[in-house]
């Protein structure tokens, strides 16, 4: 690998981790920066496979989720303001139903609001 390609990787690197911190900070709900790291990367690098858990038929189905950055935040700035009560400008009831950002990047729920 040249030194030009390893300086490029380094670089969207960079953007990458500063993008995934701008949407940590949006997110209401504070917990498992890691994971939710973990799969905002994993969205943002190809895209992954997973499993869900169907509440309608009580099974487990496969998933696949990717999408691009613009995509993500996108998603996730729609869904947040979908939770907003237009007349207190407060989180419907109080951001109790606000999953964990990774939860909610596992299951790809942010292409729900595009």
């Amino acid at each position: 690998m040249s030194r030009n390609n390893v300086v490029s990787l380094f670089q969207e690197a960079v953007v990458a981790a500063t993008r995934f911190e701008e949407v940590w900070k949006l997110w209401p709900v504070k917990a498992k920066k890691p994971l939710a790291k973990a799969k905002y990367d994993a969205i943002v690098r190809g895209g992954f496979k997973t499993r869900t858990l169907d509440k309608d038929s009580g099974m487990y189905v496969d998933i696949e989720v990717e999408a691009g950055e613009e995509e993500i935040v996108a998603g996730i700035k729609a869904y947040l303001d979908s939770q907003i009560d237009r007349k207190t400008f407060r989180m419907k009831d109080d951001g109790k139903y606000v999953p964990h950002l990774a939860t909610f990047l596992n299951q790809g729920r942010f292409l729900d609001h595009l």
